[in-house]
């Protein structure tokens, strides 16, 4: 198995965002989704609520 690398011309950053709100909202995920953030982890919290956890290239 070979594995080879290459140098990329530049590092890749990221930016974060975590939001809580209730579990059922899918107009948050619409929301920050038209805005580029893809949604990485979801932690159901006490009762409805859940935190969200986005992620999106920083350019």
């Amino acid at each position: 198995m070979k594995v080879r690398s290459q140098a990329l011309s530049s590092a890749l950053t990221w930016e974060y965002l975590v939001i809580t709100s209730e579990a059922d909202s899918a107009g948050v995920l619409a929301e920050y989704g038209t805005q580029g953030w893809e949604l990485v982890a979801v932690v159901r919290e006490f009762g409805t609520r859940a935190t969200f956890y986005f992620k999106r290239r920083r350019i």
